[in-house]
């Protein structure tokens, strides 16, 4: 009887109904295995991967330190309609079309936010996406209090980096297909009409430093999707499974070296270079003719671990099934991590302008917060990073300069040159082994001279 139970679990084990859903998937629960690992802060709440602000989507909808925003969310739908001069129901129409396509975003969705339970997901999804447009177009309305604890301009100065911390938690996602619906129903236009423009509002929103890359091939699948291809070069297309059936080629694992640090490549003559209008993680190069290591300048701060953990997690969770390998963020972090060993190397990128960071325990913070983001991370050889660093570590390994030059040089450079004291000393101590060669070589003249003399009279005498 059991080899029969076996038999009817066997094939239920992969209803074509569910792992057709698989590839639309794109919002996940984080594993335990990651909150273990990486999700742990101070105090032990797993805080990396939770948002502590304001809940989007339906898996924090409801958590009791979450729950003071709802009621402002309500009061965003309010404003935005009365603008609009719409009316909720043509909202909830507009958003009804894409139903199906928002609920299969979310991998792993309760049976209470689905069938009969359909309009309680709705009047989420409709809350989380006006509030979200509201606090996003700071700019574009004047019809808050100037005492709106968030709408207002002192309310939105106070909370704008919380909710901006929020949007990139991967549990904590929006499709963006919310907020194209709840445009097009404001504006009248057709939904794709303003895909750019969203994917511009929410990039500048997350991103207020610096001018991100605005994908312009379509609309984001959600803020944290938008702002990891904003970090990558030639990336304008989300990931995406492949379609069902589809092989996963094995990653080719790779035997690889020690890493060198960035003092040692610096030592064996490789030099760090940066273009400072230059953000994406991926643009790396290494010129072997000239020795330049083309690297982007990264800005690290308090925010970076969540931002990092967040991406990786998505990168890990949410895989195209096909040649190429699209993990490119986590690729960055290991190809840092292998760069970087010691206060010493940051110190060296900093000074290259390729690190820019204001954290408390200056540069040994940096090379633990890379520590951490590399814990138990698997290692790939497919990476075009990786391809990198083979690149530095053959021509490490092959350069005769290193050995006659560069290295001897780079002795000398670090142990005598890097105070004025221990320079000083070096001079000192080849002015007095130049002032013992002259005296030696001047006692030796002399002694010479002395002699050719005494020959000299010897001859004459027996003339």
């Amino acid at each position: 009887m059991w080899v029969v139970d076996m038999e009817r679990k066997i094939k239920d084990s992969e209803p074509s109904a569910k792992t057709a859903k698989w590839r639309k998937h794109s919002i996940f629960c984080v594993p335990p295995r990651f909150k273990m690992v990486h999700g742990r802060a101070s105090g032990g709440e797993t805080s990396v991967f939770m948002p502590q602000t304001v809940a989007l989507g339906p898996f924090h909808h409801g958590n009791e330190g979450l729950k003071p925003m709802e009621e402002h969310k309500m009061r965003a739908v309010r404003h935005l309609l009365h603008r609009a001069d719409k009316t909720i129901g043509e909202l909830v129409e507009s958003v009804e079309v894409v139903a199906d396509e928002l609920e299969d975003a979310y991998m792993d969705l309760g049976d209470e936010w689905r069938g009969e339970n359909r309009g309680k997901f709705l009047e989420m999804m409709i809350a989380d996406g006006c509030f979200l447009l509201e606090v996003m177009r700071k700019g574009d309305r004047n019809d808050y209090l100037d005492s709106d604890p968030v709408f207002s301009k002192n309310g939105m100065q106070h909370i704008r980096p919380f909710v901006q911390r929020d949007m990139l938690m991967l549990e904590n996602q929006l499709p963006l297909k919310v907020l194209q619906r709840i445009v097009a129903m404001e504006t009248g236009k057709p939904p794709n009409d303003g895909d750019v423009d969203i994917n511009k509002m929410v990039l500048t929103f997350l991103c207020p430093n610096w001018d991100p890359l605005v994908p312009c091939d379509g609309l984001g699948l959600h803020p944290l999707d938008l702002f990891r291809r904003s970090l990558l070069k030639c990336s304008a297309a989300p990931v995406h499974r492949g379609a069902p059936g589809t092989a996963r080629p094995e990653p080719e694992r790779v035997e690889r070296d020690v890493p060198r640090s960035a003092q040692k490549l610096a030592d064996a003559g490789i030099r760090f270079r940066t273009n400072s209008e230059k953000f994406q993680l991926n643009d790396i190069d290494f010129h072997r003719m000239t020795r330049r290591l083309m690297m982007p300048r990264v800005f690290l701060d308090d925010a970076t671990p969540y931002k990092f953990h967040n991406v990786m997690a998505f990168e890990a969770l949410h895989v195209r099934t096909s040649n190429d390998v699209t993990a490119y963020v986590t690729a960055f972090v290991l190809f840092m991590k292998d760069i970087i060993d010691s206060a010493e190397d940051v110190a060296l990128l900093r000074r290259k302008g390729i690190v820019v960071h204001d954290l408390a325990d200056n540069d040994e913070a940096v090379v633990k917060m890379f520590n951490t983001l590399t814990r138990d991370v698997c290692k790939y050889g497919q990476s075009r990073l990786c391809g990198v660093r083979e690149e530095m570590e053959d021509y490490y390994k092959r350069s005769v300069m290193k050995w006659l030059v560069l290295e001897p040089w780079a002795f000398l450079k670090n142990k005598y040159f890097r105070s004025p004291w221990t320079f000083i000393a070096l001079v000192a101590a080849i002015c007095l082994v130049a002032t013992d060669i002259m005296q030696t070589f001047y006692a030796v003249m002399s002694y010479e001279v002395a002699k050719q003399s005494l020959q000299a009279q010897l001859k004459d005498t027996k003339h």
